[in-house]
């Protein structure tokens, strides 16, 4: 671990900023003998997690004809899982707000992008075999948290980083220059100090490998790989209708996925991120 690395997690381990409810919702949520009770007496801790969490339920995508009051109601009308990955979502939030017009607009921008990459991953993995659905929702909206801890937390202003991408720099090269490591390498040893399943841990500092590793889950990092791909994709308006042509070929291989799939879940994945409440939650 680099000098900077090491101070950075040090400020993370001194400060906690991820909240303690995401560990415990993940804590839960692997556990096949947890109940709804033991969901909904965790999500009422927090006032300002149930709250976010209610409006979101009530909101018009779900259109229920009556108002749901109660995290119970919210859990039995839309499910253990939709329900979860929702109060994960909201949980992580906070992370992502600055203290200026600048920071505000830098993080908004990676905020948007998370929840792009969670919804374009959970889709993906519905189509791929072994691949749990929920798990690379999460994967796919924590990948790139080691970018709001660089911000916060490194020895230097992001905005030169920002400078250099300008210059056309690559962004990991950027970082590098700047911090002296990336927000993969952040994300990955941070998420291993917060106690994240190795899996999670892997997916996260990987999800700009080149080449395939000896991962744990080859597949969830390669799940959170493409879904980062699409969700960037999706937000260029210049975009090639043969983005998948420029995936590395281990990718595909490992995925069992066919162009003519991939161009699918392209498609798929645009209209979940238009359609999906969650997506609300990234603008």
């Amino acid at each position: 671990m680099t000098v900077q690395v090491h101070s950075i997690v040090q400020k993370v381990k001194e400060l906690a900023v991820l909240p303690q409810v995401v560990h415990q919702i993940l804590h839960l949520t692997s556990n096949p003998n947890t109940t709804v009770r033991d969901l909904e007496r965790l999500i009422a801790i927090d006032q300002g997690m149930s709250t976010r969490v209610l409006n979101t339920v009530n909101s018009a995508y779900y259109g229920f004809s009556r108002k749901i009051a109660s995290v119970r109601d919210a859990v039995m009308l839309l499910g253990f899982k939709t329900v979860r990955n929702l109060a994960i979502t909201v949980s992580v939030f906070d992370m992502f707000v600055g203290k200026t017009d600048r920071q505000n607009l830098r993080r908004g921008k990676w905020w948007r992008h998370a929840i792009d990459t969670a919804l374009c991953a959970r889709l993906i993995a519905s189509q791929v075999d072994g691949v749990s659905p929920d798990e690379a929702y999460t994967a796919g909206l924590l990948h790139d948290i080691g970018k709001p801890l660089l911000d916060r937390y490194g020895d230097a202003p992001y905005e030169q980083v920002e400078d250099l991408m300008a210059q056309g720099v690559p962004e990991l090269l950027a970082e590098r220059q700047v911090f002296g490591c990336d927000h993969a390498e952040v994300g990955r040893i941070v998420s291993q100090h917060w106690g994240f399943p190795e899996k999670l841990v892997e997916a996260i500092g990987e999800h700009h490998a080149e080449t395939p590793g000896d991962w744990h889950d080859a597949k969830l990092v390669a799940v959170t790989l493409v879904a980062n791909c699409i969700a960037h994709a999706l937000r260029q308006p210049d975009s090639s209708d043969d983005w998948w042509f420029y995936l590395p070929n281990w990718l595909s291989d490992l995925l069992q996925l066919t162009p003519q799939q991939l161009q699918s879940l392209y498609v798929g994945c645009e209209a979940e991120i238009h359609s999906s409440p969650m997506a609300a939650l990234g603008r």
